[in-house]
């Protein structure tokens, strides 16, 4: 049986069976193996989005009655993954939930051309993880970087690894953000919003050049976490701000709410024409709604809001 991927707010479903099919009702079977984030577990995978964290791991779950009723795309790679052996180059824990690693994935690199895309890395015969590239795509180098939070019996086999170690990882997957919806010279205001790990592939847009931030009037970040310690590449910050990025940093123990509380605070002042705005999202899936209703209300065309699932 396939991994099926659920995606419930886009009723989207990324799965490794085979061809792009839509299923009725009468070929879903009733047990699937999902990809569920690892603080996810225990709970239904159509509550799941894939933009909530940036690492998945597969998980046996049940398909209730409303899972058969609501509509199932599932998406396919034509074949089974093939692992190679890639090497660990380093790994440094960058806060107390999070670590940074960097991989030398060799040959696949030439796979990594648009940043959002993702690995799935596992060690040994462990359960492979899904993870999103934080490096920017790099021709001439063939190591990633890769932020991994300690959650989950994959992702705590990969935070364990150490400089020299072998690790087995995928090709290259995903499309990536779809920047060409949103081209400079109409999209003149980028929002992009951050959580957690999620932090990953917007680091990779960022760094890459790709959004073009001199062409626009305004790239702003809200980028969140629980405190100043807990967020990953808080020492990153101020390069992003030389390359054109506004950072707003949201913590919410300070009381004043998630990222999507804050801008929403703020959209007045910050919310131009609608239809020169732009967005960005990756982190948690209640984040990726609000900010989506917000946007979509204030006028903003769904094609102009951008994931990388």
């Amino acid at each position: 049986m396939g991994c099926l991927l659920r995606c419930s707010c886009f009723s989207r479903t990324i799965g490794t069976s085979g061809r792009i099919a839509r299923l009725s009702r009468r070929k879903i079977h009733t047990t699937a193996t999902a990809l569920i984030p690892f603080h996810s577990r225990g709970k239904r995978s159509s509550r799941v989005s894939p933009q909530h964290p940036c690492v998945f791991t597969p998980q046996r779950t049940k398909l209730s009655r409303n899972d058969l009723d609501a509509p199932w795309t599932v998406f396919a790679w034509g074949k089974e993954v093939e692992f190679s052996t890639a090497k660990v180059v380093e790994s440094q824990n960058v806060t107390e939930q999070i670590t940074r690693i960097m991989v030398d994935i060799g040959g696949l690199s030439s796979g990594y051309t648009t940043p959002g895309q993702f690995l799935q890395l596992k060690v040994g015969d462990g359960k492979p993880a899904f993870i999103a590239i934080a490096s920017p795509p790099d021709a001439n180098s063939a190591v990633v970087e890769l932020l991994v939070k300690k959650q989950g019996e994959a992702a705590e086999a990969l935070c364990g690894l150490s400089e020299g170690d072998d690790v087995s990882a995928s090709p290259v997957m995903g499309k990536g953000f779809p920047v060409k919806n949103i081209p400079p010279e109409e999209i003149k205001t980028v929002f992009m919003f951050a959580t957690g790990s999620g932090i990953s592939p917007v680091k990779a847009l960022i760094e890459s050049g790709a959004l073009q931030t001199g062409d626009r009037k305004d790239s702003i970040l809200f980028y969140g976490a629980r405190n100043k310690a807990l967020m990953a590449m808080s020492d990153s910050l101020s390069s992003w701000e030389d390359l054109g990025v506004k950072v707003v940093p949201v913590f919410s123990e300070e009381g004043k709410g998630y990222v999507q509380n804050v801008f929403d605070g703020e959209k007045e002042n910050l919310m131009g024409d609608p239809a020169s705005t732009g967005v960005i999202l990756c982190g948690q899936k209640e984040m990726c709604q609000a900010v989506t209703e917000m946007m979509t209300e204030a006028g903003v065309d769904k094609e102009k809001i951008l994931l990388n699932f």
